[in-house]
């Protein structure tokens, strides 16, 4: 008889590599077969039409929407109802359910994706006639939705233009609940004679075979199905818009190319089902670890968005047609259909209207922004010293060590191998002791066994997933062998799970004692990972609470798991403190609890390439704090890629580096020279940057607009920049980068929208695009990064070990003057550790550059200046000598640096002071002008002037 660990071996090499076979394609799951199938029978039937209608509603002028039948011309006797409902902001929501069926749909996915219900628009104004209905809103009256009776049709216009049509191409399609019996019997009936035509009146619509609709396998496995078939299919289409982006997790490019048509990249739909793929393809629709069913589309005139309200398995066709519009195609296993339509019309508007339905990004823990050094792991208390150490002898700077699973005892979470780790409260408060921290992973597989608290005390208060019968505990097998999952969608789970984190015993329980109030915990897989499941994963006809099953909400499972434990770090500590969590799972709304990591990326140029494509699309879709891990987590990166990749992991809202326990050590203090100090200088270079990186988190946890930013969301009007996705600015900050992703390259052509001038950040340069491109030098010790004219760059640049130890170092300012001689800028300042943010406890100051022209040509004077924005954004109960400001009102601005002066200064002067010391040198005729310490704070209003004549 093999032993738990001998059979989880023999799991292991079917999940330490991308195999094909491990995982569906369309054609072998049995929804996907049908929904396309659907699909080809509407293209080879020249009189296709939807078969479904509604009623004509009932509606006042100004109601905000209206609720109607739905009619099956192939199911008569099937009822289903409709609400249209147009929210605040011009948000439509389409909501479809069958009515009164043998059973229910799940319908909770709004539940836990949105922050409350959206509210109503009361500015709306109906009109009905026999075949359609009319809603005309919006600030300007130029919305309008228009729904269409028979067939059921709708479409969303702005200023008579078509912006999203729903069932335009008759595809919608819910399969309605129905019994084994009923199948039998109308396969009798035709067995006695009866013609196609009377037995199966659909069979024009649905297909003549009941494909997979009671049971289905893959490999090995049997899905039981016992709700019958429930699919629903729904045809989306964007008439004018060229581009679509978002439907993250996907290896692929930001503008998501077709799976269908002339065009077709892939063969298979994109597919979202979380899923844990080991060394997953660098280019492909296959599913990843997370899903988030929002599409944006785009064009030069305007941005839309959907977003589907779905839990279960998805599959989404694209097709780029002819007439510069692109028509999708949406098929999930199971589910209502809940769609919103984000009206945009900018790029902007369709990222807060989405943050207004799933919430922001929060502002994280400040040192989370700092550099995380991660590995498979680090294997004893002594080694994690020794990492330190090394770090500190080698004067690398660094925020975060990480721990895998390595540490815990027989893979038991919260447990301690004590032969390995026999001081883990000390060994954290000596990590801790210079400002660090230490993350700590917490994987959602329990250990079967009575002497693991955690399993025990869950097993008690029956709160595990349950197996397809509905009774006991589902046992599956991951990393601690025999394993059972906790079922966050039952209530009687969540205080357990924040009992487990307090650091002192709490009414006798079990909690995590040998632990500190400042570990981050990593939350890895999530999705959740089996070994032995279907496609690595959870069984779909287990039972979670409610009698939901596991194929209706596979998507949310490993969201609940992040939030929970993200409420449980927070509830350590009264006041909470901002915990950090990282999650490889997600769905629509994971934002609002921490940082998302790319997976089991490859030491590969083309990993390093398309993780950039990946964080950038996890932006659009709502979940900024992300990033890829540095040199790969799978192979050994030869020295220049690493380099390169710690050019992408500076770049990036997440820094961390991570690598298998199979590849050598490669902390970057064992680098060779030049190697070595070269990232050295790229980790200060992030470090003197976290400025800029905190207040872009400001930023975004207010709009919701992403951190980073492709080219459409910065110039959605330019359409050579719709497909650009190598290059990116960092927030607002007018900071752009074009990390280098190939090998041997020496230099690269950045992209420039408009004509500005850019300069280069480390030689002060100033760059005039040239057909709309910038040519720079880009050798190893190179990064092309340019500075947009009008910007005004924060920076902090005093090298020291962690990030809270430059809390009181000064800033320096890089003015940036665009070509009518002004800048802006700002920085956001807060204690980066608890929610005081919201009492009013900031500094965030906005910096200006203001130019005066001379009697000739060019510039007479320019006037730098730096105002309160908390006192005219009124943040909180603000006053500005608030507590934190006073904690922080020594720290001054050390150096103006100011780039794009024509000519010397004849003076630069404190406004209602003196003469300040500076000097200016110039080559070429690009001036640079550094004032040393013009003896002003960060904390108060001040100016300076510089006179030119």
């Amino acid at each position: 008889m093999w032993s738990p660990g001998t059979f989880l071996l023999l799991l292991l090499p079917t999940v330490l590599a991308f195999k094909p076979s491990d995982f569906k394609t369309c054609s072998q799951s049995g929804f996907c077969r049908r929904g396309r199938a659907l699909a080809e029978r509407s293209q080879e039937l020249s009189s296709w039409h939807s078969p479904y209608s509604i009623e004509p509603p009932e509606l006042s002028p100004h109601q905000p929407g209206f609720t109607t039948n739905v009619h099956s011309s192939v199911y008569p006797n099937v009822k289903f109802v409709l609400d249209v409902i147009i929210h605040e902001e011009g948000i439509v929501r389409v909501r479809m359910d069958e009515e009164n069926g043998l059973r229910k749909r799940y319908n909770e996915a709004t539940q836990w994706a949105f922050i409350g219900e959206p509210l109503l628009s009361d500015d709306v104004l109906w009109t009905v006639d026999s075949k359609k209905a009319k809603a005309v809103y919006g600030p300007k009256k130029d919305m309008e939705l228009v729904v269409d009776f028979n067939p059921l049709k709708i479409t969303l216009f702005r200023g008579g233009v078509e912006q999203v049509v729903l069932n335009g191409r008759g595809l919608l399609h819910m399969e309605h609940f129905r019994t084994k019996e009923d199948s039998k019997l109308a396969e009798h009936i035709e067995g006695e004679g009866q013609s196609v035509l009377q037995v199966n009146s659909a069979a024009w619509f649905e297909g003549d075979t009941q494909d997979a609709f009671w049971d289905e396998t893959f490999s090995t496995w049997t899905d039981t199905k016992p709700k019958g078939p429930e699919s629903l299919s729904l045809d989306i289409t964007f008439p004018n818009h060229a581009h679509v982006y978002g439907i993250p997790q996907h290896a692929t490019n930001l503008s998501l190319p077709s799976t269908t048509g002339p065009t077709a990249r892939y063969t298979d739909p994109f597919r979202l089902y979380n899923a844990d793929v080991f060394e997953y393809l660098a280019d492909s629709p296959t599913s990843l670890y997370g899903s988030i069913p929002l599409m944006h589309a785009h064009s030069a005139t305007s941005t839309v968005a959907v977003f589907n309200a779905i839990a279960s398995e998805t599959w989404i066709d694209i097709a780029h047609v002819e007439k510069g519009g692109v028509e999708t195609h949406w098929i999930s296993e199971s589910g209502i259909l809940d769609v919103f339509l984000l009206p945009g019309p900018t790029p902007t508007d369709v990222f807060t209207q989405y943050a207004h339905l799933t919430g922001t990004a929060p502002l994280p823990a400040h040192w989370s922004l700092g550099y995380h050094q991660c590995r498979w792991n680090y294997v004893s208390s002594d080694d994690v010293r020794g990492v330190q150490d090394r770090f500190d002898e080698d004067d690398f700077p660094v925020d975060v060590f990480w721990l895998d699973i390595e540490y815990a005892e027989d893979h038991k979470y919260f447990m301690w191998n004590k032969k390995t780790f026999p001081d883990p409260v000390e060994m954290t408060k000596d990590v801790e002791a210079v400002e660090r921290k230490m993350v700590i992973i917490v994987d959602p597989h329990l250990k079967r066994s009575n002497d693991y608290p955690v399993y025990k005390r869950a097993s008690e208060l029956e709160v595990l997933v349950k197996p397809k019968n509905g009774e006991g505990e589902y046992e599956g097998w991951c990393w601690p062998g025999s394993s059972s999952w906790i079922d966050f969608f039952h209530p009687g789970s969540w205080d357990f799970w924040i009992s487990l984190f307090k650091t002192d015993t709490i009414d006798g329980q079990w909690s995590w004692t040998e632990s500190t109030n400042n570990v981050g915990i990593w939350n890895d897989m999530n999705e959740p990972s089996v070994f032995n499941g279907p496609e690595i994963t959870m069984p779909k006809d287990n039972i979670h609470y409610g009698g939901w099953e596991h194929r209706d909400v596979h998507n949310i499972n490993g969201m609940l798991f992040a939030n929970h434990t993200f409420q449980a770090a927070e509830a350590r500590t009264d006041p909470p403190r901002r915990p950090f969590v990282l999650t490889r799972a997600f769905y629509a709304g994971s934002q609002r609890f921490g940082a998302m990591w790319t997976g089991d990326n490859l030491g590969t140029w083309e990993h390093m390439a398309v993780g950039i494509k990946m964080v950038l699309a996890n932006g659009v879709g709502g979940m900024p704090f992300a990033g890829s891990d540095v040199g790969g987590f799978f192979g050994n990166p030869e020295p220049e890629m690493l380099v390169r990749w710690y050019v992408v992991g500076a770049f990036s809202p997440f820094f961390r580096a991570h690598a298998h326990i199979d590849t050598k050590r490669r902390e970057p203090y064992l680098l060779e020279e030049p190697y070595k100090s070269l990232v050295r200088d790229i980790l200060r270079l992030r470090y003197s940057m976290l400025p800029v990186w905190y207040t872009a988190f400001r930023e975004t946890s207010e709009s919701g607009v992403p951190i980073l930013r492709p080219q459409y969301v910065m110039f959605p009007e330019d359409d050579a920049g719709f497909g650009i996705d190598d290059q990116f600015y960092v927030g607002s900050s007018g900071l752009l980068v074009k990390p280098v992703t190939e090998k041997g390259v020496k230099e690269v052509s950045v992209y420039i929208a408009e004509d500005q001038v850019y300069y280069d950040y480390f030689t002060n340069q100033p760059h005039r695009p040239k057909n709309r491109q910038i040519t720079l030098p880009a050798n190893l010790d190179q990064i092309p990064l340019l500075i947009r004219g009008g910007s005004i760059i924060p920076t902090r640049e005093r090298p020291r070990r962690s990030s809270p130890l430059m809390k009181h170092d000064p800033f320096t300012l890089r003015v940036a003057l665009d070509t009518s001689g002004n800048a802006r800028g700002e920085v956001y300042l807060d204690d980066g550790e608890t929610y005081g943010y919201g009492k009013g406890n900031v500094v965030w100051r906005g910096f200006g550059a203001e130019s005066t022209k001379r009697k000739g040509k060019g510039i007479g004077a320019v006037r730098i200046s730096s105002v309160d924005l908390a006192v005219r954004t009124q943040v909180g109960a603000y006053d500005p000598k608030n507590e934190f400001a006073r904690s922080v009102g020594d720290v001054r601005v050390e150096k103006l640096v100011v780039l794009g002066l024509g000519k010397k200064p004849l003076s630069v002067v404190l406004e209602g002071g003196s003469e300040l010391e500076w000097e200016f040198a110039s080559k070429d005729g690009a001036g640079v002008l550094v004032i040393k310490d013009p003896a002003v704070r960060v904390v108060d209003d001040w100016a300076v002037v510089v006179k030119l004549e």
